[in-house]
């Protein structure tokens, strides 16, 4: 007598299937933009200028410091966005290699939420000067501007599209880490700035 073993098909994701989850990604993004701009907001809406200015310490970046170097790391990626939506953007080089991109990409995320310093490229470090209130609307209207191309660029997150840094051309990872890791950075200086408020 023959006993047919029953055999585990694992599930795969078909195109449809890949499409959905990548527009659920993109939603949760929005939502999680949204969700932060709220929170600086709140955060913030007593601040002075002293406030945001005052630094705890010599090495240290101030509020206002902090969130003009989020504006620098979230803007310099918009050159990269806007061509990819133009079909302009050139892969780098070791895009060609998807799996090194994605434990590039891996590492740096893990990194982030560590609490270890680590230091900025010099493209993102904020200029030492005196900041007024503007620099919270500037990073509003930055933070509205990343919602939307993250809405615009849904249809090529599925495609595993490679991007280079825009901070170094042989750092590279995939478009949907580099919104993770531009969320994660957003969150991390967050908290930063939390602790600084209080």
């Amino acid at each position: 007598m023959k006993i047919f073993r029953h055999k585990t098909v694992e599930p795969t994701l078909t195109a449809t299937t890949r499409s959905e989850t990548m527009k659920d990604k993109a939603d949760n993004w929005q939502m999680e933009l949204a969700n932060i701009a709220w929170e600086f907001e709140q955060t913030l809406k007593k601040s002075n200028v002293t406030d945001l200015n005052r630094k705890p310490g010599s090495q240290s970046w101030s509020i206002a410091e902090i969130i003009s170097h989020l504006i620098l790391v979230n803007t310099s990626y918009f050159p990269t966005f806007k061509q990819l939506l133009k079909n302009e953007y050139k892969p780098p080089l070791l895009g060609r290699v998807p799996m090194l991109g994605k434990k590039v990409g891996e590492m740096i995320l893990d990194a982030m939420k560590k609490p270890r310093k680590t230091k900025t490229f010099e493209i993102w470090q904020p200029s030492s000067q005196l900041y007024d209130k503007t620099i919270l609307d500037r990073f509003f209207d930055q933070q509205h501007q990343l919602s939307s191309y993250v809405q615009k660029l849904e249809p090529l997150l599925e495609k595993g599209v490679m991007i280079a840094s825009p901070a170094n051309k042989w750092v590279v990872y995939s478009l949907d880490q580099a919104i993770e890791i531009i969320l994660t950075h957003e969150k991390r200086h967050l908290g930063q700035i939390k602790t600084l408020s209080n």
